[in-house]
């Protein structure tokens, strides 16, 4: 008895998996953020661009090394690529103070567990989605890329 119960949570346990939820709820354009500067900004009014969503931290090393090369990719596509950047730091104000200091060219917003879970959760610093021109996540990136990597995958998507 003790072998079957045993083999049933084991099931269970991997069915669901560790830790919460973690499957994608749903589609991107639906996701609608105040961003640090206090606008609306809705990932529907994107349609037709690649977007990039990037979780990151003022806090985060390799995080702080991927702005620069995100700045340069909004400047080099301009209207065909939206960047989104999601703060998991604990305040707005400092993002703002983060932002004075290193400027950021995109829309920046504060990460929520609800926006984490709509891309099946986040488990380190820095993650990125690539999204294509009809709003599918085609890639996830766990860490820091340089600009070229980046670059590469943005052309793609625009072929």
């Amino acid at each position: 008895m003790r072998k079957i119960l045993g083999a049933v949570l084991l099931g269970a346990v991997l069915l669901t998996g560790c830790g919460g939820k973690s499957e994608k709820s749903g589609d991107v354009y639906d996701i609608t953020v105040r961003t640090i500067d206090g606008k609306i900004l809705k990932l529907s009014d994107y349609k037709g661009r690649v977007i990039i969503v990037d979780f990151w931290a003022t806090w985060c090393k390799p995080c702080r090394k991927s702005i620069p090369d995100f700045n340069r990719l909004q400047e080099e596509f301009g209207d065909d690529l939206l960047i989104l950047g999601l703060s998991k730091d604990d305040s707005p104000e400092d993002v703002k103070a983060f932002m004075r200091e290193i400027p950021i060219n995109y829309p920046v917003a504060m990460a929520t567990r609800k926006l984490e879970d709509k891309f099946g959760g986040i488990l380190g610093l820095p993650t990125a989605f690539l999204i294509d021109r009809n709003g599918r996540v085609v890639k996830k990136f766990l860490g820091y890329r340089p600009y070229r990597v980046w670059k590469e995958n943005v052309e793609n998507l625009l072929k």
